[in-house]
C-alpha cells in the first residue's frame, strides 16, 4: 500500500490519566489537568515536526510514566504484597506490529520496554522474569522496585488491605485522599502521513493479587491500532475489557460493518457494562475523527481535534477547556 503524503491537517492526538468515580465535589485538580496538557502539548509538537503516531503516542506515555500523578511507572499501585507490577503495550497501525510486556518491576519505562519488544525482537509479549531479562539485554535503563514507590501508594494499599478493596484508582470507595496520585495512562496519534497508534501503561489495581494481568498489555483489548479503522486505548475494569475484545471489537464495527466511532466505541462500552466493567477510551479513526467516551464519572484526558486546540478534561463533557 502506497504511503499517503505528508499533510499535517491530518494530525490527531489524545490521552488520558485513568476513569473511576472519584468523590463528588472532588475539585479542579489543577496540577493533573497542567500534566495533561504539557504532555499533550509536547506531543503535539512531536507530530507537527514530523514525527510518527507511533513516536508521539510512546512519548506521551514514557512522561506519564514520569508523572507521580497517575499510575503508571513512578507513582504507580501497589498489589497485595506492596510490590509494583508494570504492564504496558504499543501497537502500530499502519502493520499491525506490536509489542507488550507485563509483571515488570525493574524496567524504568514499561512502553519503551514493550516497544523494543515490538522492535528488536521477533515476539510480541513477554512477561515478569523473562522481560527483566530482555531489557538488561537490549540496555534499556533499569531500577530498583523501590523506585516506582510513593508514599500515597503505601497508604493506599494499607486502607485497601484494611477494608479488603481491590480498587480502580479514581473510585470515591478507593481508600486514598482527594490528593493521592491515580490513573492508568495511555495515548493514541493520527500522524501527518494518517498513520495510527496506541500506547498504553499501567501498574494495574490497588492490592491485586501478585500476578493479575489486566487488558493493558492484551493487544486487542486494551490496546489495538489499525490503519484502516482506529487506534484505542483503554482504561477502567480490565478484565470486562479482555472479556469484551474491546480493542479488536471496535476495530471490526467500523472495518468490517461500516459503522462511526461514536458508535463503534458506545456499542463497544455497552459490551463492557455486559461484563459488569466499567471505564472509557481514547480512540481517533483512520478519518481523523477523535472520540473519549466512558461509563464511569470521570476520565483524565486531554485531546486535539482537528483545530489543533489542546484541550484537557475530567467530568463528563468538555469540563477543561
Amino acid at each position: 500500500m502506497t504511503s499517503p503524503a505528508q499533510d499535517p491537517s491530518r494530525i490527531r492526538f489524545a490521552l488520558h490519566g485513568g476513569a473511576g468515580d472519584p468523590p463528588p465535589g472532588n475539585g479542579a485538580q489543577p496540577e493533573r489537568r497542567d500534566a495533561l496538557r504539557r504532555i499533550a502539548t509536547e506531543a503535539l509538537a512531536l507530530l507537527r515536526g514530523g514525527a510518527s503516531a507511533l513516536d508521539a503516542a510512546t512519548r506521551a506515555v514514557e512522561l506519564l510514566e514520569d508523572c507521580p500523578l497517575f499510575n503508571a511507572g513512578v507513582g504507580a499501585v501497589l498489589n497485595r504484597d506492596g510490590q509494583v507490577e508494570l504492564d504496558a503495550a504499543v501497537m502500530d497501525g499502519a502493520d499491525r506490529r506490536c509489542g507488550a510486556v507485563t509483571c515488570v518491576s525493574r524496567v524504568r519505562s514499561p512502553v519503551r520496554l514493550a516497544r523494543a519488544v515490538m522492535e528488536r525482537t521477533p515476539h510480541v509479549f513477554f512477561g515478569g522474569g523473562g522481560a527483566e531479562r530482555l531489557a538488561a539485554e537490549l540496555g534499556l535503563e533499569r531500577v530498583e522496585p523501590g523506585f516506582f514507590v510513593t508514599e500515597e501508594r503505601l497508604q493506599q494499599l494499607r486502607a485497601a488491605q484494611r477494608s479488603g478493596a481491590i480498587t480502580l484508582d479514581h473510585d470515591d470507595h478507593a481508600p486514598c485522599d482527594d490528593d493521592a496520585p491515580f490513573g492508568t495512562v495511555g495515548a493514541v496519534a493520527r500522524d501527518a502521513w494518517a498513520h495510527l497508534a496506541a500506547a498504553t501503561s499501567t501498574g494495574g489495581l490497588t492490592n491485586k493479587l501478585p500476578g493479575r494481568v489486566g487488558d493493558t498489555p492484551v493487544i486487542g483489548a486494551g490496546t489495538f491500532a489499525d490503519d484502516h479503522s482506529a487506534a484505542v486505548s483503554c482504561t477502567g475494569t480490565g478484565e470486562a475489557f479482555i472479556r469484551s475484545g474491546f480493542g479488536h471489537a471496535l476495530h471490526a464495527r467500523i472495518a468490517w460493518c461500516g459503522w462511526d466511532l461514536e458508535r463503534a466505541c458506545a456499542e463497544a462500552l455497552e459490551a463492557v457494562a455486559h461484563y459488569h466493567g466499567r471505564g472509557g477510551c481514547i480512540a481517533v479513526d483512520h478519518r481523523g475523527k477523535v472520540a473519549l467516551p466512558f461509563s464511569s464519572r470521570s476520565m483524565y484526558r486531554a485531546w486535539v481535534e482537528a483545530d489543533g486546540v489542546v484541550r484537557v478534561a475530567i467530568g463528563p463533557g468538555g469540563d477543561g477547556g
